[in-house]
């Protein structure tokens, strides 16, 4: 039997395609990398890009430029992260709200969470936020607070970062978990959250520990609990939500993605360069401070942590009642 030419070229192609396409990630990166931030600067997430971005850059060899899309809830800067050729020279740095919680949210996004992103790394996770309450709060601990709320429906209140946001689900878990009735009250973020609490303008939050360890430290709010299953490292001596049954098991987390489709080799590069850095000793006062723990694990787990994180996050949501809703402008 005669060898089929036109088969014959059709093998010779894919190995061609699949010996450039291992080449080009031996060679990457020969050129910057632009890292999409989809968050205002001077947050969190942009010092976390910055301070991890630059050490990653000098293991690679090439400068990660940071890029800033802010706004519509991150859906503009992982719409442009989704849309970047697949060739690994555009990532995007995120939270779990844009890829697990915002698909929940609503009905329809700019992208198609699923199959639009490569996941790269975590670089870090959270220890966990915690719930504080102004000192004129009923009570000086979770479980008094609770009793007071089953007690006096709605006539606690407590501050959100808005509709779906992290703080919102912790406070929907913890109302489903006890059978309260705690008021959610949304303001714009974090930033205003704080104030508001301080002013006794609300009574309960839940924060991140670096907005409001000065405050607790001063007096100025009640530390009640902190997120997790288990205690966190960095508040040994508070206790976890989940000891009062009432943690939603959400973790926070600061992760890299970029497009689809780009070749897994660079995929890994781009993962090894990002996984070293978040382990210098020189982001040690940075993790210290925001309670951040560095983590950098591979592609393959990452993704098998992020099925695990979406299916618990769908029972979360169904179980508290947040339906999606239609998505903003962007």
């Amino acid at each position: 039997m005669k060898p089929n030419p036109s088969g014959l070229r059709h093998i010779a192609a894919l190995a061609l395609l699949s010996f450039c396409t291992v080449c080009g990630a031996q060679d990457f990166p020969s050129r910057p990398v632009k890292l999409i931030v989809s968050t205002s600067p001077g947050g969190l997430t942009d010092l976390i890009a910055r301070s991890i971005g630059r050490l990653a850059a000098e293991g690679m060899g090439q400068p990660v430029v940071v890029e800033y899309r802010p706004g519509a809830g991150t859906l503009i800067g992982m719409s442009a992260c989704a849309k970047a050729p697949a060739d690994g020279y555009t990532i995007c740095i995120t939270t779990p709200e844009s890829l697990v919680y915002n698909p929940l949210l609503y009905e329809k996004l700019p992208y198609d969470a699923d199959n639009d992103f490569a996941p790269v790394s975590i670089l870090v996770r959270g220890a966990g936020g915690v719930v504080v309450a102004h000192p004129s709060a009923p009570g000086n601990t979770f479980p008094e607070i609770i009793a007071y709320a089953k007690a006096n429906p709605g006539k606690l209140n407590y501050a959100t970062w808005g509709p779906g946001s992290i703080s919102a689900i912790f406070l929907g878990w913890i109302n489903h978990s006890n059978g309260t009735n705690i008021t959610a009250i949304p303001y714009k973020g974090a930033g205003p959250a704080v104030p508001a609490i301080l002013a006794g303008q609300i009574q309960l939050t839940y924060s991140g520990v670096g907005l409001v360890a000065r405050h607790i430290k001063a007096g100025k709010l009640k530390l009640l609990a902190a997120a997790g299953e288990k205690r966190s490292p960095f508040l040994p001596d508070t206790p976890s939500l989940g000891e009062y049954k009432s943690d939603p098991g959400l973790n926070s987390y600061f992760a890299v993605f970029t497009a689809a489709k780009v070749p897994p080799p660079v995929v890994e590069r781009l993962s090894a360069a990002f996984g070293k850095a978040v382990h210098n000793d020189s982001l040690k006062p940075l993790y210290d401070r925001q309670a951040l723990i560095p983590v950098g694990n591979t592609p393959a787990e990452f993704a098998a942590y992020l099925k695990a994180d979406k299916a618990n996050a769908t029972r979360i949501f169904k179980a508290i009642g947040i339906r999606p809703k239609a998505s903003p402008r962007t």
